[in-house]
C-alpha cells in the first residue's frame, strides 16, 4: 500500500529533539494570539479626569474591561463557549478581572494568591460602576468576607492533590455540558463570565498571552501591558504618545481571524475615544 506520507525516519537527531518528540503529544490546542498597541492617550486622560472629578480611583483597567465589555455586546457571537460539540451563547455580557492577593506578612512572596472579581452585565455599567465594583469585590476578597471566595479556597485547601482534577473536571462538566446550577454546593454560577482580563503593568511585565483555563469555558483573554512611551506616526510626523500593549489568546473554536478583527476593531475604537463610545458616570 503506498505511503500517505512519502519520507523517512530522521537520524542524527539531537537529545533535545528526541526528548521533545517523546514528551509533547500532537497538536491540539485551539488557541490563537493577538498583540495590540493602542495610542492610550485619550484613555488615560480620561481616567485621570474621572478620578479628579468623582474623587475615585478610576484606571485603564476599569476603561479596558468596560470597552471589552462593550465590544462583545456588539458582536455577540464571540460571547460563547462549546457545549456538547455546539456553540452555546451567553445571554448576558459578564466579565472576569483577575485581582492578585498579596501573601500574609509573615510568609513567603510564594504564599501570593490570584482570584478575581466578576463584573456582572458588565456592558450595561459606567465605567464608574466598574471601578467601585472592581473594588467592592477586591476588598471583600482580601478581607475574607466574600463567601463564594471562602467556600471555594476552602474546598481547594481541604481536597487531595490527586482529586483536585477529577473533581474540577466534573463540576466542569455539569456545570457546563449539563448547564446546572451548583451554587446551592457552593459553586459560583458560571464564575468567569465571557472574557478574562488581567493588568501586567504594575507587575512591571511589558505583555503576556495569559492561558485560557479549560474549566472556565472562555474564548477571550485579554492581558494590560506596561505603558509607555513611543514613537507614533500622526499625519505624516513622527510623535511620541503613551502606547497600551495589549495581548490576547482567543479559544479559535468559538472566535476565527475575522470574528477576532472585527472584535479588535470595535474595542480600539472605543478605547480611543471613550468619552464619545462608554457610559463615564
Amino acid at each position: 500500500m503506498a505511503a500517505n506520507v512519502p519520507g523517512h525516519f530522521q537520524r542524527d537527531v539531537s537529545s533535545w529533539r528526541r526528548l521533545a518528540a517523546a514528551t509533547w503529544r500532537p497538536a491540539n490546542d485551539p488557541t490563537i494570539y493577538g498583540v495590540l498597541h493602542v495610542d492610550a492617550s485619550r484613555a488615560l486622560a480620561t481616567a485621570a479626569a474621572l478620578s479628579e472629578r468623582t474623587g475615585r480611583h478610576v484606571t485603564i483597567t476599569h476603561l479596558v474591561t468596560s470597552a471589552v465589555a462593550r465590544a462583545l455586546a456588539d458582536h455577540p457571537e464571540c460571547n460563547a463557549f462549546v457545549r456538547h460539540g455546539r456553540l452555546y451563547q451567553r445571554d448576558c455580557v459578564d466579565v472576569f478581572v483577575l485581582v492578585a492577593l498579596p501573601p500574609p506578612s509573615d510568609a513567603a512572596d510564594s504564599r501570593a494568591d490570584l482570584t478575581g472579581v466578576k463584573i456582572t452585565h458588565a456592558d450595561r455599567k459606567s465605567v464608574l460602576e466598574i471601578a467601585d465594583e472592581l473594588e467592592q469585590g477586591a476588598r471583600a476578597v482580601r478581607t475574607g468576607r466574600d463567601p463564594n471566595f471562602a467556600r471555594m479556597k476552602g474546598l481547594l485547601q481541604q481536597t487531595p492533590a490527586f482529586l483536585l482534577g477529577p473533581i474540577l473536571k466534573l463540576i466542569t462538566f455539569a456545570q457546563y455540558e449539563m448547564n446546572l446550577d451548583l451554587s446551592r454546593l457552593g459553586v459560583p454560577r458560571d464564575a468567569f463570565g465571557g472574557a478574562f482580563i488581567t493588568n501586567l503593568g504594575p507587575l512591571g511585565i511589558p505583555c503576556g498571552f495569559p492561558p485560557i483555563v479549560p474549566v472556565t469555558r472562555l474564548a477571550l483573554n485579554v492581558a494590560i501591558g506596561r505603558v509607555e512611551d513611543a514613537p507614533v506616526a500622526e499625519n505624516g510626523a513622527v510623535v511620541v504618545r503613551p502606547v497600551l500593549p495589549l495581548t490576547a489568546t482567543f479559544d479559535h473554536r468559538v472566535i476565527d481571524g475575522y470574528q477576532a478583527g472585527r472584535l479588535t476593531q470595535r474595542f480600539v475604537e472605543i478605547l480611543k475615544d471613550p468619552e464619545r463610545h462608554l457610559a463615564l458616570l
